[in-house]
């Protein structure tokens, strides 16, 4: 894993809100912007956002990780 490149999206979509958003705004595919993000959480050991159909949303862990 690219981990800089995983902290990059970590942080788009965490202010876009969306995998998506964040994609848009990083010139990249959705798919690669959710492997690196999920490959960050699973070095981590903890989830950093809480999925739904309405987008992202940061867990308490991942609001942590982010002021960080």
């Amino acid at each position: 894993m690219d981990k800089l490149r995983a902290l990059q999206y970590f942080v788009g979509a965490a202010e876009e809100g969306s995998f998506a958003g964040a994609a848009r705004r990083l010139g990249v595919s959705v798919p690669a912007v959710h492997k690196l993000v999920a490959a960050l959480e699973a070095s981590l050991g903890v989830p950093l956002f809480e999925r739904s159909v309405r987008g992202l949303a940061l867990t308490a862990s991942g609001r942590s990780y982010l002021d960080a």
